[in-house]
C-alpha cells in the first residue's frame, strides 16, 4: 500500500529540525558578531584606507605639480567619490604650522572630517578637507544588507536551504522504516505471514534494523505456530475418523446381525476407551500449553520422581522390564511450578521407553543438578530412534512403532516438551553409542 510522506511524525522532524538549525545559525551568527565587536570592522577598515590614499594621493600631486595636477586626478574620480572631497586656496592658521594633521584617530573611531593643510607647486596655501562622515552613510546605505532575525540575508537563505534540505533527508530517513513497519504489520494482520523485513533494512545498521530483524522473528514464530496448528487440526481430524469410523461399523453390525450384539458392544467400548485416552491426551497438550504455571506452588522432584517410578514398575513386571532410579540425596531439587503436569510428563517419558523395552532390559532414571538446573535422564536399551526422525519425535502425531506394546497416538512426546517449556526447561533426545536411547529433561533450579 503506496502512501505519501504525510505522516505527523515526518512533519514534526522535518520542521523541529529545520527550527534548531535555523536558531544554530543565528546564535553562530550572533556570536561571531558579539566577538567581532573587540575589533575594527570590516567596513570601518576599508572606508579608512580609501580615504588614506586617496588624501595621501592628492597630496603628493598638490605638492609636485599644482592645482593642475589636482584637478586632472580628480576628473578620472567618480562622482561619488568626487563630492565627499573638497579644495580651498586660503591661509594656514598658525596653529596648523607648528601641530600636524593625523590621518585618523589612534582608536577604532573614524573622525567625521579628515583636514589637510598643503604647500602647493605654485607657492600657495590649499586646504584639503574629506567627509568621512558623508561617505560612511552614503556606502552603509547602499553596502547594507536586509537583515532577518539579526542574520544578513544570504547567510539567512543558505542556513534555511541547507537546514531544510538536512531536516528533509533526515525526516525521510526517520520516517521511511516506520512506514515499513507499519505496513509489514498491516499485512501480518490481514494474515500474510510471509513479510519479512530485515533483507529490506538490513543495510541501516541501528536500532531500526535490529527492530526489523525482531519482527522477522516473531512473524517467522507466528507462521510455525499457524502450521503446527493447521497440522494438529488435520492430525486430529484424521486421528478422530478411524475410531469413529469403527464405531459405525459396529453399529452397523449389530443392527444386521443381532447375534454379534456383543461383540459389538466390546468394540464400541474399546473404541470409545480409545477415544477418550486421546481427547484426555489433547487436553494435557492444551493445558501445558495455555495454563499458567502458579507462581507459588513448590514440591519436591525426587519424591514425584520415586511416586512415577513406583507406577511405572508394577506395569514392568509383564514384559520383565528392570527400573533403576539414581538420585543424589546431597542435593536440594525443590521445583517450582505444576505438579501435576511435570508427572504427566515424566511418566509419559518412562512409558515411553517401556514400549521400546524388551524382556531383561533395564531402564535407568537419574536426577541430579548440573549448573543452574536439575536434570532428570531416562536411558533404556531399546533400539533407539532413527536419526531423521530425532527431531521430529516431540510434533504431536509422530509415532515410531514398537514390537512390545503396540502403537500409541504420538502424543506423549509432544506433551512431554510443552510441559517442560511451560516451565523455562529444556528437553533433549539422542541416540546411545551403546545403544539404546536417552531423553533428558531439564528444569531450572529455585533459587530461595
Amino acid at each position: 500500500m503506496k502512501r505519501s510522506y504525510r505522516g505527523r511524525m515526518f512533519w514534526k522532524i522535518l520542521i523541529g529540525f529545520w527550527i534548531v538549525f535555523v536558531i544554530m545559525s543565528q546564535l553562530i551568527w550572533l556570536g561571531f558578531s558579539l566577538s567581532g565587536k573587540r575589533h575594527e570592522p570590516p567596513e570601518l577598515t576599508a572606508i579608512r584606507r580609501i580615504v588614506d590614499l586617496q588624501m595621501t594621493s592628492a597630496v603628493s600631486l598638490l605638492e609636485r605639480g599644482g592645482p593642475q595636477a589636482l584637478d586632472d586626478m580628480l576628473a578620472g574620480w567618480d562622482d561619488s567619490d568626487r563630492q565627499f572631497f573638497h579644495i580651498s586656496q586660503q591661509a594656514r592658521p598658525p596653529q596648523a604650522r607648528t601641530q600636524p594633521q593625523p590621518d585618523a584617530e589612534p582608536d577604532h573611531t573614524i573622525p567625521e572630517e579628515v583636514v589637510r593643510w598643503v604647500h602647493g607647486a605654485d607657492g600657495k596655501e590649499y586646504q584639503l578637507r574629506y567627509n568621512i562622515d558623508g561617505m560612511r552613510k552614503e556606502s552603509m546605505l547602499s553596502m547594507r544588507p536586509r537583515k532577518f532575525l539579526n542574520i544578513p540575508e544570504p547567510m539567512f537563505l543558505f542556513a534555511g536551504s541547507v537546514g531544510l534540505l538536512f531536516s528533509l533527508l533526515l525526516a525521510w530517513n526517520l520516517t521511511r522504516p516506520m512506514r515499513q513497519l507499519r505496513e509489514g504489520f498491516l499485512r501480518v494482520a490481514e494474515g500474510d505471514l510471509s513479510v519479512r523485513l530485515f533483507p529490506v533494512m538490513r543495510q541501516r545498521h541501528d536500532e531500526l534494523s535490529t527492530v526489523a530483524e525482531a519482527f522477522d522473528a516473531m512473524v517467522e514464530r507466528l507462521e510455525t505456530l499457524v502450521r503446527a496448528r493447521e497440522e494438529l487440526l488435520h492430525d486430529i481430524s484424521h486421528e478422530l475418523r478411524s475410531p469413529l469410523a469403527r464405531l459405525q461399523l459396529a453399529t452397523g453390525l449389530a443392527r444386521q446381525t443381532p447375534e454379534s450384539v456383543n461383540s459389538s458392544l466390546d468394540r464400541i467400548d474399546e473404541e470409545a476407551r480409545r477415544l477418550d485416552k486421546m481427547i484426555g491426551e489433547l487436553l494435557t497438550l492444551s493445558r501445558a500449553e495455555h495454563e499458567s504455571i502458579p507462581d507459588e506452588q513448590y514440591f519436591d522432584l525426587t519424591g514425584l520422581l520415586e511416586a512415577v517410578v513406583t507406577d511405572v514398575r508394577y506395569e514392568a513386571q509383564i514384559p520383565g522390564v528392570q527400573i533403576a532410579l539414581l538420585v543424589d540425596e546431597q542435593a536440594d531439587y525443590t521445583v517450582r511450578g505444576n505438579a501435576e503436569l511435570i508427572r504427566r510428563g515424566v511418566e509419559n517419558v518412562l512409558r515411553n521407553a517401556l514400549r521400546f523395552s524388551l524382556k531383561g532390559q533395564l531402564i535407568e532414571v537419574g536426577l541430579h543438578t548440573e549448573q543452574q538446573w536439575l536434570e532428570i535422564q531416562v536411558r533404556d536399551q531399546g533400539p533407539g530412534v532413527e536419526e531423521d526422525k530425532l527431531s521430529s519425535i516431540f510434533d504431536p502425531f509422530v509415532r515410531v512403532n514398537s514390537p512390545l506394546m503396540g502403537k500409541g497416538y504420538g502424543l506423549g512426546l509432544a506433551i512431554v516438551r510443552k510441559v517442560v517449556l511451560a516451565h523455562h526447561g529444556e528437553v533433549e533426545a539422542r541416540n546411545r553409542p551403546e545403544g539404546g536411547f536417552e531423553l533428558t529433561l531439564r528444569l531450572p533450579r529455585w533459587q530461595p
